[in-house]
């Protein structure tokens, strides 16, 4: 006897028992509330409800701009870990209740390439530490959202692989030249206080002639402005809170950079960056780079403000890394820039390095 599929319309492909949508619900009548959903949003699925507003939260706070740079997911969960349908129906099977906790997680899946070298000199011109501020707080600003792989961490991968080489090992080792290779304009100069060179960036904002150097001052400026206030939500500041999290994390293998900040895109950062890269992910999952847990069996008010300070921060990392964004694809422009003038100059067919993620 034939047997055939019959076709059914106007069904939604994802569906979620009552007990699955009750924390999604109950977030979205937080959402509600606080104006980020809308009633027009609601399609019979709570799940639905609130990921229609937050997508258009995250359009109004200038996603599209930060997806031209930064590769990741920002996604709002029911459960940390991930589970196979029988641990799923397990875990739900020891509940009395559905879970009244929801999980923040942001992962990045590639680290974007910031080749800063070339664009030192152009801050130089305009005051002689203004490469210093720029760079520390670029950093300290990008560290608030995600690990940046940049001098310093090579610094530490090389002082580490020194220890066991022998002289001859050394001379074919570009583990001595990550610090030899430092710019001269930020040398002694890397460990700027970040306060003090914001303070110098307001300074000399105004006597700034370059236009180029106008435009990365003042994204810098709305950059930190964005992220005032802010700290980076390492997944180890909820030990103790989430279950099992502290032993997931034990089991992990770190936590992958956002970005590679190197001078040029074929220098000692970037060797030591592909050597650490190399083996990232082998001995473990690697842990999220943002975890913020969002409490839900409180009074109303507790709820919305819980909620509030979550989607503000959420507004603050989007704006600012939207103009962190503008400022990597001014400083490729004028790597690209510098490469072109090699070329021309050598007469070689100088092409990017393969470090970090860089759209061509």
């Amino acid at each position: 006897m034939p047997v055939t599929v019959p076709q059914i319309r106007d069904i939604r492909w994802r569906y979620c028992a009552r007990w699955d949508e009750e924390p999604a619900a109950n977030l979205g009548r937080s959402l509600l509330r606080l104006g980020i959903c809308r009633p027009k949003d609601w399609s019979g699925s709570a799940v639905d409800f609130v990921e229609r507003g937050f997508n258009r939260f995250c359009q109004a706070n200038g996603i599209d701009d930060v997806r031209t740079v930064w590769q990741g997911d920002l996604r709002i969960m029911d459960h940390l870990f991930e589970l196979s349908e029988r641990e799923r129906n397990e875990a739900r099977a020891e509940m009395d209740a559905p879970t009244q906790t929801l999980f923040l997680v942001g992962d990045y899946s590639a680290a974007a390439s910031i080749p800063i070298g070339p664009t030192l000199p152009l801050l130089e011109r305009e005051h002689n530490l203004l490469p210093a501020a720029f760079y520390a707080v670029f950093r300290d600003c990008l560290w608030k959202w995600m690990r940046v792989y940049d001098h310093s961490a090579a610094a530490c991968h090389a002082e580490m692989g020194l220890i066991d080489m022998e002289e001859e090992e050394l001379k074919e080792s570009v583990y001595p030249q990550v610090a030899a290779a430092v710019p001269a304009c930020l040398r002694d100069r890397l460990k700027m206080n970040p306060s003090r060179a914001l303070r110098l960036l307001r300074e000399v904002q105004p006597k700034l002639r370059g236009s180029v150097a106008r435009q990365l001052v003042a994204y810098l400026l709305d950059m930190h402005e964005n992220s005032s206030g802010c700290c980076h939500a390492w997944p180890g500041q909820l030990v103790g809170k989430v279950p099992g999290l502290e032993e997931y994390l034990e089991d992990s293998d770190g936590t992958g950079p956002g970005c590679l900040v190197n001078w040029y895109e074929d220098d000692a950062i970037s060797a030591c960056f592909d050597e650490e890269m190399t083996y990232m992910g082998q001995n473990g999952p690697l842990a999220p780079s943002i975890l913020q847990m969002i409490t839900l069996d409180k009074p109303q008010k507790a709820v919305d403000q819980t909620v509030r300070n979550l989607f503000d921060y959420v507004g603050g990392m989007l704006r600012s890394l939207a103009s962190a964004a503008k400022i990597v694809e001014i400083i490729r422009e004028g790597y690209d820039e510098y490469l072109s003038e090699h070329r021309r100059k050598s007469g070689l067919q100088t092409q990017p390095g393969t470090s970090g993620v860089r759209d061509q």
